[in-house]
């Protein structure tokens, strides 16, 4: 008895890599868009303010003279009211920890991986 080795069809190889590549490529697309989580948080004075770094968009917030851009996961200062514009040239930021810092206005912008955009969590 003899038994006989069964190979895959072309159509069938078509068919299992067409879907290995649908798979891969939305596999590497999440990736790209996923900020993980990312949060940014703002501290002007005693006022602070978190903006999620998962959805595009124009922030203004009461109390704190800027505008800010969330654009792919990153964020930046895109308008502040200040003479040399310095957090404005810093450009976006979106690796956890980096900061853009306005001093005359006293705004700090920070990027944090914990949704809450608290440091530590004690207890």
């Amino acid at each position: 008895m003899s038994k006989k080795l069964h190979f895959l069809k072309p159509a069938e190889a078509a068919a299992i890599a067409a879907v290995l590549i649908v798979c891969v490529s939305a596999a590497i697309i999440m990736k790209r868009t996923d900020s993980g989580g990312k949060t940014a948080v703002i501290r002007c004075g005693e006022l602070e303010e978190v903006i999620s770094l998962d959805s595009d968009g124009m922030y203004s917030f009461n109390g704190i003279d800027a505008v800010f851009e969330v654009r792919d996961g990153k964020i930046r200062v895109n308008e502040a009211h200040c003479p040399d514009k310095i957090c404005e040239k810093t450009g976006y930021i979106g690796s956890e920890g980096e900061s853009i810092i306005c001093v005359p206005k006293k705004i700090i912008v920070t990027v944090s991986g914990i949704e809450s955009g608290a440091d530590a969590e004690i207890g």
